[in-house]
């Protein structure tokens, strides 16, 4: 929990970072090719890009990001239950509050900048809504795969089948958090994310 680290990286720009990372997908890529193996594109996932839409489109112009929506309601205490189980392996003493204050202000500006590079370029991105996903993952990975242009085979199809039988999501223990754990509110989280529940949430 360095807060002061946070504050400060926010402040920079990421280009440096994201170029960066570019360098480290092309070296991976090119051991790849060492070694016979051939693929054709990345699939990356963090929740970091929300912030910075605009730098990952800057610097991977080819990029399409498939943006996921679940209701602030339930995903920000979910967030700040991993989050505080990833600080108690480092820490000796651990605030549930204190977690839940910072991320959920994080999530929240990300949300905004993210809002504000969508109007900019609504092109570049495909939504998918959690219930969705959860109901119907194939569909909504075929939807993927037309928006990006990609052919949905019969192979591709089997193997995301073979891997949902093999890894249910019905098997999985249940994760448990309610927004008084963290100190949350309905009213605060609603007054927070007004503009994303509004856009995403409420009004579909």
């Amino acid at each position: 929990n360095v807060p002061s680290y946070g504050r400060w990286l926010d402040a920079h720009d990421q280009t440096p970072g994201y170029r960066y990372l570019r360098t480290l997908l092309q070296l991976l890529q090119w051991q790849k090719r060492r070694t016979g193996q051939q693929a054709e594109r990345w699939v990356l996932k963090t929740p970091h890009h929300l912030g910075y839409a605009d730098v990952l489109l800057d610097v991977f112009p080819g990029a399409l990001i498939v943006q996921t929506h679940r209701d602030p309601l339930d995903s920000i205490p979910s967030l700040a239950s991993m989050i505080t189980a990833l600080w108690v392996l480092v820490a000796e003493k651990v605030d549930p509050k204190e977690v839940a204050r910072q991320w959920s202000a994080k999530m929240a500006t990300a949300l905004r900048r993210c809002l504000e590079v969508r109007d900019r370029h609504p092109d570049r991105f495909v939504d998918v809504w959690f219930l969705d996903a959860v109901q119907d993952p194939v569909g909504q990975a075929r939807r993927i795969y037309e928006v990006a242009g990609l052919a949905f085979t019969p192979a591709v199809e089997q193997a995301m089948r073979a891997f949902m039988a093999t890894n249910p999501r019905e098997g999985r223990p249940p994760h448990q958090y309610s927004l008084e754990d963290f100190g949350l509110t309905a009213d605060g989280i609603a007054r927070d994310f007004e503009g994303y529940r509004t856009r995403f949430i409420l009004n579909r």
